[in-house]
């Protein structure tokens, strides 16, 4: 039988978004083309050997998986024809090929687009370490060229990798400047979709507020939400035209390099601004394809989930043994031991320590004879036939080959084969398949370097306990400190990170300022057993100090006397400076390097808290710095701020503070003994901005308006008194500007504000301005609808709709809630009624209820009422009341709940968790529900406190046989979390905003007529 060509493809990794999608075509085109492929995963060192060399006729290289000197020698010394995808080797000395997508033109297509869309201001988003990345950047310069526009440097963003993460870190770089522009090319998917993220967090809309195009045209591009416009490389396209190229190559050789282009196309949905009504049907119904293969993906998880159990566990003594994980994905699987420690050396040998069949269920190599193990050269690795001839056959169409190291910094290898047919059939098993290869590399990896460490003598049983304990600790450099002798020992990692030739004590190298924390937790430890951790300065050998994450264990003798300390250094010196940067950002104005309103914030609240001295609160604003900015430039009013804060820094002294809360609103927090020295400091401030010269030929006269209060005569909270400095400094602004005021309560215009308001409540009562939103409430167990919140909107002919938080606590204040909590509760009623004679499934409507309404007299019986007249089943409505209603008068609410209960109405606790029930409470209260309240869910999947609230919470309603809703819910990530956690049932912006009744129904009813109202279809 004539030998089919051979195919070596050289990859960094097997899966992934990116790279797991080029593979994938990589294989179907190798099948079609009738050649067999051996796919080598190259990271994890930097590759240096010539794995399959002996099998392989030519090699596919994939990205950056290999080293430009590898690639010079594979066609140099071992003369093999090779082709790139997505690698420049233009400047390199060899004769190949290369695949690239039209990078440049893909990127001006996008910048076109959105140029036809109106903009006029488009930034670059990438990682310009890979060369694609690189080109992209090229096609953006040319864009801008080509459409008259002007390059920016601020307007180029390299977020440092092509992750989610880079994408949220680029989007807030660009809040944090202000939104220097409004559109965006982005040079991958996921950081495209990073970018999304975070800008609907920051309350961004997309594409309204800010567009943007991606790059790859991935499943991500096509389900995010809005959906993502993205270039497609057309990756089939490019890995048909690799395989044929190299095909031709092994037959005709090429000289030098030849590039080949594979055209970009612009694939439009919604998040440039375009909408595509089609194809949002035809994404609705892939999504449904999608949804109905989560019960086959749930059960693949389970599996993985007991492989890894199953795995971390064992140890592995023959691929065999894993035959019930491997046996439906491959044929055979080989390991080979390398027996080398040369580099480049194609006479390197491996020994055959496995090779054996699946499906056949059977050993390939008697590895139990006398005989010593077959013995191969790494080129000819892995073996597809015996010396006999017998072997696989076509049971090696695709092999998957995974170099891993030993302890002595060789390399071993192992080997996964299979058929073609086999791989196509699991092509969407790909990420499982690449999930158990690596678990069983690394397990392997693990045993060898324990095996080698236990064979060796006293010396070796001691680096035994070291890993033990770094496996604990740390994967890094590796210490060790005798604690009797004070010697010490590094390992290669330690040298490598302080760049030294002998190892000290760190009692040597520690910044001056960390060492009493290090000798204090050293000493508890030895005492104690407390975790020795601390992050320190460490010296290098140049004198410049690096951030340590340090860590150890004490290993002691028969008694506990510690005997040594073992333990690991990480170098942390990246995360400080990020930590630092994002610490100096969280509290300062980047402009003028003043502290911002959070940090000003905090800094009355410390203040106040000492009540020791008197201060006062300035707010003052730049007279007519719209006009300066208008006429003269951003950059001109941008002196103007930068000039004006650095006056400021000089008048004020040490205690004093300063703070930019954005705009030209500068805010003074300024100590003082007599009232005198803050009419004395004000003045010096209007004098200060009158000599201010903003040169270039501008010359004009700086004034401001300020408004002053005190502490503690005006307020004690830092949002009263910057309230009031605020009202002083509109009444500055009313009667000429260029002045400063001292609040007064004459100043307050809040009665003018309540009779106008009170007065058009009562006139929205009388000509029935008011209307219900509702939002959905979803069972996390089941997916569908299972109430929905009635929500209060005014529509103000004056003002527009009027949420409830601007005129609720003046209703109840003045007694309008009465009149306006019975239509609320009328109007639920009647709706709800409406929905099921429409012949709608019946579902609870919740409604909130105020502590003035509970006090109102004959309560109950205009509920009766409103029940009689709609014909609402008492059944399906719920009442909502805060804990602090119920506080408020225990004994009447208990007892109004029970007889409201008795009628058939569920009771909901809303707000939970900010008030004080205590479980007492709680168990008096002939309670359905509680309502964890929102402020717990916005930080649930960052902060440990919140998910421990949101348990208890859960803990407790279980206890009490309540039912549970989180409201607030935005993120998926949030609904998984609290549908792990146990909650039953979740509502929020994630699921649906509060929708007016005609646009409920025809949003949802459909769905919840006939199938349930499920989060895949809300959340939209």
């Amino acid at each position: 039988m004539q030998r089919k060509p051979t195919i070596g493809l050289l990859t960094p990794f097997l899966g992934g978004n990116y790279l797991g999608e080029v593979i994938n075509e990589i294989q179907k085109a190798v099948h079609k083309s009738g050649a067999r492929l051996i796919a080598i995963r190259t990271a994890g060192k930097r590759f240096n050997c010539p794995i399959s060399l002996d099998h392989v006729d030519g090699w596919i290289i994939l990205n950056k998986a290999v080293s430009d000197d590898y690639i010079q020698q594979l066609s140099g010394k071992w003369k093999k024809p090779f082709i790139t995808i997505a690698k420049d080797i233009t400047s390199l000395v060899v004769n190949g090929q290369m695949v690239v997508c039209d990078n440049e033109g893909g990127i001006k297509e996008a910048m076109n687009h959105l140029y036809a869309h109106g903009h006029l201001e488009i930034g670059f988003v990438g990682n310009l370490g890979l060369d694609d990345m690189k080109r992209r950047f090229e096609g953006y310069k040319q864009g801008l060229e080509q459409l008259g526009l002007s390059f920016h440097e601020e307007f180029v963003i390299d977020p440092g990798d092509h992750s989610v993460l880079g994408g949220r870190s680029a989007a807030q770089n660009i809040a944090d400047a202000g939104f220097p522009f409004k559109a965006a090319v982005v040079c991958t998917d996921m950081t495209a979709f990073g970018m999304l993220e975070r800008l609907t967090e920051l309350g961004c809309r997309l594409p309204d507020d800010f567009a943007l195009i991606g790059f790859d045209n991935t499943d991500t591009a096509r389900t995010s939400n809005p959906r993502m416009s993205s270039i497609d490389q057309h990756i089939p396209q490019a890995a048909t035209l690799v395989v044929e190229l190299l095909l031709g190559q092994m037959k005709y050789p090429v000289k030098g390099v030849e590039r080949h282009v594979i055209d970009c196309t612009l694939v439009r949905r919604s998040s440039c601004g375009c909408i595509n009504q089609h194809n949002e049907s035809a994404l609705k119904n892939e999504l449904l394809s999608d949804y109905e293969t989560d019960i086959k993906r749930m059960t693949q998880l389970n599996v993985h989930y007991e492989f890894n159990k199953f795995i971390l566990n064992y140890n592995i003594d023959r691929v065999q043994d894993l035959s019930w994980v491997l046996a439906p994905h491959f044929q055979w699987a080989s390991q080979g031991q390398w027996l080398a420690l040369d580099q480049l050396r194609p006479q390197a040998k491996v020994r055959i320590s496995e090779w054996y069949h699946f499906q056949r269920g059977l050993d390939l190599i008697d590895t139990s004879a006398a005989e010593e193990p077959e013995v191969i050269d790494i080129s000819s690795f892995p073996l597809f036939e015996k010396s006999d001839g017998t072997g696989p056959g076509e049971d090696s169409e695709m092999t998957y080959v995974i170099p891993y190291r030993t302890a002595a910094d060789n390399w071993s290898v192992l080997a996964f084969g299979t058929t073609m047919a086999s791989t196509l059939e699991h092509m969407n098993d790909y990420m499982s398949i690449v999930h158990y290869l690596d678990l069983i590399a690394n397990t392997l990896d693990r045993q060898a370097l324990i095996a080698e460490v236990s064979e060796q003598s006293f010396q070796y049983r001691q680096i035994a306990e070291q890993l033990e304990i770094v496996s604990r600790t740390s994967n890094d450099g590796i210490w060790e400190l005798d604690l009797q002798s004070g010697a010490v020992a590094w390992n290669q990692r330690f040298y490598d990170l302080l760049l030294c030739t002998e190892a000290s004590r760190f009692e040597a190298l520690l910044h001056t300022d960390d060492l009493p924390q290090y000798q204090a937790a050293l000493g508890t430890h030895l005492e104690t057993g407390k975790a020795f951790m601390l992050d320190a300065r460490l010296r290098k050998q140049s004198g410049q100090y690096v951030w340590a994450a340090i860590s150890g264990e004490a290993v002691r003798d028969m008694d506990g006397i510690a005997l040594r300390m073992v333990g690991s250094v990480r170098d942390i010196t990246e995360r400080k400076q990020a930590e630092d940067k994002m610490r100096y950002l969280a509290y300062h104005d980047t402009l003028t390097g003043l502290t911002n309103r959070r940090r000003f914030y905090e800094e009355i609240a410390l203040a106040a808290a000492v009540y020791e001295q008197s201060f006062a609160v300035i707010v003052m604003d730049l007279d007519h710095f719209k006009k300066i900015n208008d006429s003269f430039g951003h950059q001109m009013g941008d002196r103007l701020l930068q000039l004006v804060a650095d006056g400021l820094k000089a008048l004020v002294r040490q205690h004093d503070h300063i703070a930019r809360f954005g705009g030209d609103e500068f805010v003074i927090l300024y100590r003082y003994d007599e009232l005198e020295e803050v009419d004395a400091f004000a003045r010096s401030i209007s004098h200060h901005l009158s000599t201010l010269l903003l040169g270039e030929g501008v010359n004009l006269t700086i004034t401001m308006s300020a408004g002053i209060s005190l502490f503690p005569i005006d307020g004690a909270d830092p949002d009263t008194l910057i309230k009031k400095a605020d009202i002083a400094m509109y009444k500055v602004k009313q009667s000429g500007k260029n002045d400063y005021e001292i609040f007064s309560p004459l100043m307050i215009e809040q009665t003018m504000w309540r009779i106008n308001t009170e007065n058009e409540l009562k006139e929205a009562i009388a000509k029935e301005q008011f209307a219900l939103h509702y939002q959905p409430q979803i069972d996390l167990a089941t997916g569908e609808l299972y109430g929905v919140e009635a929500l209060l909107r005014w529509y103000s002919p004056d003002r527009g709709i009027v949420s409830p938080l601007t005129f609720i606590s003046l209703a109840e204040e003045t007694g309008l809630i009465i009149p306006i909590g019975e239509w609320v509760i009328s109007e639920a009623c009647r709706q709800s009624v409406k929905w099921r004679d429409k012949g709608y499934q019946p579902f609870k409507i919740s409604v909130n209820i105020s502590g003035r309404q509970l006090k109102q007299p004959g309560f109950v019986g205009m509920v009766r009422q409103i029940m009689e007249q709609t014909g609402m089943d008492p059944h399906y409505l719920c009442f909502e009341i805060t804990e602090s209603t119920v506080i408020d008068d225990l004994d009447t609410t208990i007892a109004m709940f029970k007889e409201l209960a008795e009628y058939g109405i569920q009771m909901s606790m809303d707000d939970f968790g900010t008030g004080y029930s205590s479980l007492s409470v709680l168990r008096k209260l002939p309670l359905n529900m509680l309502k964890i309240d929102k402020s717990f869910i916005s930080e649930i999947t960052c902060e440990h406190q919140d998910i421990d609230i949101v348990k208890a919470i859960i803990s407790i309603s279980n206890s009490l046989n309540l039912k549970i809703i989180a409201e607030g819910v935005e993120q998926a990530e949030q609904q998984a979390l609290l549908k792990e956690l146990g909650c039953h049932c979740v509502q929020g912006y994630y699921i649906s905003k509060p929708l007016a009744a005609e646009q409920f129904e025809l949003l949802s009813f459909n769905a919840m007529q006939h199938e349930g109202l499920h989060t895949s279809f809300t959340a939209q």
